[in-house]
């Protein structure tokens, strides 16, 4: 015998279906849409049955979309983010001028390299052979029919 109770020198009974003898009576209740007051809802669907009514009044509070000028944690992030951008455009940050001088020539420059590169990238393109064109297909000649 085997651990699920079929015979070792039998290759085909695989399992022994007699333990699934004891689910048969759940498995047809569960089935059974008849015995359906057997089945208990949640604790909404109760509540709801029976009329319920909550002993505390409705809370003061709206919602956000219903209030003017409720907070708004995304516009309030970019506003932050904005006045950081605006503090260090305008802030030395301790860096003595001549520093910035520089760092505006090299902002310049840097965008003088990329223009160089996106010209040659468009002459390159403007150099290029055209595509061959099909030819279209030759006409055998015409049919002439008379009325």
């Amino acid at each position: 015998m085997r651990g699920n109770g079929a015979p070792s020198n039998d290759p085909n009974p695989r399992y022994d279906n007699s333990a699934d003898d004891d689910y048969d009576l759940l498995d047809d209740l569960a089935d059974d849409p008849s015995e359906g007051e057997l089945r208990r809802g949640n604790a909404r669907q109760r509540a709801q049955q029976r009329d319920y009514r909550p002993r505390y009044s409705k809370p003061g509070r709206r919602p956000a979309a219903e209030r003017e000028g409720a907070f708004n944690a995304l516009l309030w992030l970019l506003d932050g983010a904005t006045g950081v951008v605006e503090e260090l455009r305008h802030n030395d940050l301790g860096l003595p001028e001549e520093f910035w001088v520089h760092a505006d020539a090299a902002r310049k420059e840097t965008l003088l390299a990329l223009r160089a590169i996106l010209d040659d990238w468009i002459d390159e393109t403007d150099d290029a052979p055209a595509p061959p064109k099909a030819e279209s297909p030759k006409r055998r000649g015409g049919i002439d029919i008379d009325f």
